[in-house]
């Protein structure tokens, strides 16, 4: 089994269940992501099956569960194979992209939840579409453009889609959010949702095309992105919401220095900045509200 992340023995490990001699970006996100994931979830249950296709993710190296947009239904169809051949004890775990997902797929990907499939999600959230030239999604953030979303634009005018936020009431069991700057946090997450389904977790990855950063800053962005209060660290566990990574107000690194390292937000304005700080305490608030309410175990949050 894996050391304790973060030490040198979960880094130091020889089988990294990852092919080398990927066609990845320098600096991609979503490759250091999907290495430690898949390191995870075989470490922890090597009868786990992995479908997917995201853009930095091991597209080359996961089977994949169903058409664009039909994973949820092709992972319907798998279970159904196994049962029908008499396999039991199969982990299914979906690894795949915010485009392919939760835009082009949501409702393939919602159904699944609704049929309540024992299968885990995971999303690697690039915030838009990078795979075919790099243009705006519904998780795109507030202000953000892309190479084919123009600065003269000014950026796009409204905030991210709040998945996980969406899946809490969506039936499903298990949801988080996670970094790969986050290490630990993000191998416990992940090792939960294979044990409680169905499953979700959110992991918002640095795209160099994308984000137009540096390459060697990824981890560095990755990191600012929880401590500036943009991206809160939680999970949701059968009705108990809570924060895995407490950023106090007081103590939150300026948002300045997050998008300064990112050329998507090099238009910005005073007036912007302010409109994202706004956005940052209204999202701060929801969770905060979250966190006081959802408090008891077992009680069952739907519509």
């Amino acid at each position: 089994m894996m050391g304790i992340p973060g030490t040198k023995t979960f880094w130091g490990a020889e089988d990294n269940f990852f092919l080398p001699g990927g066609t990845q970006c320098r600096g991609c996100g979503s490759l250091l992501a999907a290495r430690l994931i898949l390191r995870t979830i075989f470490e922890t249950d090597k009868n786990a099956m992995v479908f997917g296709r995201t853009c930095g993710g091991g597209r080359s190296e996961m089977q994949t569960g169903g058409r664009i947009g039909c994973d949820g239904s092709g992972m319907m169809g798998i279970q159904t194979g196994l049962e029908l051949k008499g396999v039991e004890g199969k982990n299914l775990v979906v690894m795949t992209g915010d485009g392919r997902t939760i835009e082009m797929g949501f409702g393939d990907f919602v159904a699944s939840f609704d049929r309540q499939q024992a299968v885990t999600w995971i999303i690697l959230d690039n915030q838009g579409y990078a795979s075919s030239g790099s243009h705006i999604s519904p998780t795109t953030p507030l202000k953000a453009t892309t190479r084919l979303f123009t600065p003269a634009m000014h950026g796009k005018p409204t905030p991210e889609r709040n998945v996980p936020l969406m899946m809490i009431f969506a039936q499903a069991r298990y949801v988080a959010t996670a970094t790969a700057a986050y290490v630990k946090d993000m191998v416990f997450k992940v090792q939960e949702a294979l044990r409680t389904k169905p499953s979700y977790i959110n992991i918002v990855v640095p795209c160099q095309t994308t984000w137009r950063y540096s390459p060697d800053k990824g981890i560095q962005i990755s990191r600012l992105l929880v401590q500036t209060g943009l991206l809160p660290l939680w999970s949701f566990k059968e009705g108990v919401f809570k924060r895995t990574v407490r950023v106090p107000r007081e103590e939150r690194v300026p948002v300045t220095e997050l998008l300064g390292l990112q050329e998507r937000f090099a238009h910005v304005t005073e007036e912007d900045i302010k409109e994202i700080e706004s956005y940052i305490d209204r999202q701060d608030a929801v969770v905060e509200g979250l966190e006081q309410g959802l408090t008891k175990p077992n009680i069952t949050v739907t519509y």
